[in-house]
């Protein structure tokens, strides 16, 4: 038997659907290649430049949401495979293995961030079954650097993955931030971190004003924020209420201490002028006081207008 009619008996072999099955389960691929493959499926170690064409498309202070195409995500793994092939009988060999490895690059890619925050799976729990499209988001902004915990919530239609963690969640730049979903999200919530929680003030360069959200603080409504036409109602404090007013030389580091007085006499004008202070009028108590010059963190929504794609 010469070397080419060798060649085609196995050709012919790997036609039968025991030789393909015999052939993935002595040819799985190692965790060090479904690890790789598994980043590669997240987009790892692709360059920026062969993510986003044209830079204009992200520019400073911009949130872009996108699809991921499970067809590209195939071609870039059958890309990687292809590593190290040269005859037919290698491609043929490949062919036959393919679909199982990237089926195991895809699990692994669902659970490799889990994995990475020490979430570990119920010892008879199923592996999680591959994605077929999911979507992400990138977030260009001052924010990602301000905030290294930033919280990206997402919220799925029922049916879909109810997993909370981002298959990937990565700052590829300073301000530059790659969160890719499980599922295609109903809606994505994006917060600052709970320890953002202090007290503090908006400060307005266009009118020197410093501003706080007025919140209730009395009945059942207590804590909410007050509200009028859908918005939230703002109070004003001048510079002169916030702060001492000394700032001479022997005393400079005054200007720099709050003015409590007139700063709990500006709260409650406020409160009164939004006509939600309780009667009768008495002067405002520290808690109550406390209350409305808390600054909470920050948060964002968005909705998803066609989540059934």
């Amino acid at each position: 038997m010469n070397k080419d009619t060798g060649l085609t008996q196995i050709k012919d072999m790997l036609q039968h659907n025991a030789a393909q099955a015999l052939l993935n389960d002595v040819a799985a691929p190692t965790e060090t290649i479904n690890n790789w493959l598994g980043r590669l499926a997240l987009l790892g170690d692709i360059p920026f430049q062969n993510l986003i064409g044209d830079e204009r498309l992200l520019p400073q202070n911009a949130l872009r949401f996108f699809y991921i195409d499970p067809s590209w995500i195939c071609a870039l793994i059958d890309g990687a495979l292809s590593i190290g092939t040269n005859t037919t009988l290698e491609e043929k060999i490949t062919a036959v293995l393919a679909e199982n490895i990237r089926h195991r690059a895809l699990v692994n890619a669902n659970k490799k961030r889990a994995k990475l925050l020490g979430i570990e799976k119920a010892a008879n729990a199923p592996d999680p079954e591959p994605w077929t499209l999911v979507a992400g988001m990138l977030l260009r902004s001052e924010i990602v650097s301000a905030f290294p915990g930033l919280k990206i919530i997402p919220t799925y239609a029922a049916g879909q993955s109810q997993q909370q963690i981002p298959l990937r969640y990565e700052t590829l730049a300073d301000g530059l931030l790659l969160v890719i979903f499980p599922a295609v999200p109903v809606s994505v919530k994006i917060q600052q971190p709970a320890q953002g929680l202090r007290f503090g003030f908006i400060y307005n360069k266009a009118d020197s004003l410093y501003k706080i959200k007025l919140r209730h603080i009395d009945g059942v409504e207590t804590g909410d924020q007050v509200m009028k036409d859908g918005k939230p109602v703002e109070g004003t404090i001048t510079t002169a209420q916030l702060l001492r007013p000394d700032d001479s030389a022997a005393v400079a580091e005054k200007k720099y201490v709050l003015n409590i007085d007139a700063l709990k006499a500006a709260v409650q004008k406020n409160l009164e002028d939004a006509k939600v202070y309780p009667a009768p009028v008495k002067p405002i108590s520290p808690s109550a006081f406390a209350m409305q010059i808390i600054s909470n963190p920050e948060e964002a929504n968005y909705t998803n207008p066609n989540p059934q794609l």
